[in-house]
């Protein structure tokens, strides 16, 4: 009987907050913001490593990890996004644990070529010393690939924090869009039960006073 059902309800679910609305929006901005951002820095990387090799202005332990590293942030990104939008179907149950492990896998990777870019920093600019005869290599071409390699390098530690933060604000939000799924369901199953419950009371209601009033008349005419 819904009378039982509707007893189960502690309290009538409330339905979702302003400040949850708010929170939720700017939660879906913020990731998007990261992934459009991760999205560019993942183009440079792919894109100055493949320029880096094209040259031939590294060897192939500087230009192959910005490659690598390139694509796996922008398949990173294509995955958290889909997942982002589609966290109701298997789809988003699927991407976002997906990109959550690439997420951490290509944070812990960024983080270790920034140290060893840093760490081979001056044996890339004896190999630049050593080979810019050889590859044509200007001398002011050779001091914009020294600066290049060390805004790669705070690139990479920037692009690191930015998987932690996507990896956080990306959890909160689908948990907190599944919250408010679950409680817009609870309210809309309560009202619906709620105008049902009401509406069986009144038919209730009518029967009886029609009741009433036919054994009224049948006393009344001796019917």
């Amino acid at each position: 009987p819904e009378s039982i059902i509707m007893a189960s309800y502690r309290r009538k679910p409330q339905d979702v907050t302003c400040c949850a609305r708010c929170c939720r929006w700017i939660q879906g901005k913020l990731l998007l913001l990261v992934n459009l951002i991760d999205f560019i820095g993942g183009v440079g990387l792919v894109g100055f490593g493949l320029y880096v090799y094209i040259k031939n202005f590294a060897p192939e332990y500087v230009y192959l990890p910005l490659i690598i590293i390139g694509l796996f942030i922008l398949s990173t990104t294509f995955f958290s996004t889909c997942g982002a939008y589609n966290y109701k179907g298997c789809c988003g149950c699927f991407l976002y644990p997906l990109s959550a492990m690439m997420g951490i896998l290509v944070c812990l990777a960024e983080i270790a070529c920034a140290g060893l870019l840093a760490a081979y920093r001056k044996r890339y600019s004896e190999w630049l010393d050593k080979h810019h005869n050889e590859y044509n290599i200007s001398d002011s071409e050779a001091e914009q690939l020294e600066h290049g390699t060390m805004a790669v390098i705070v690139g990479f530690f920037i692009l690191a924090l930015l998987e932690v933060l996507r990896f956080c604000v990306s959890r909160g939000f689908k948990k907190g869009k599944r919250e408010d799924d679950e409680q817009k369901r609870m309210l809309s199953d309560y009202e619906e039960r709620e105008y049902r419950q009401i509406k069986n009371q009144r038919s209730l209601e009518r029967a009886e006073k029609h009741a009433k009033l036919r054994a009224y008349y049948a006393e009344k005419y001796k019917l």
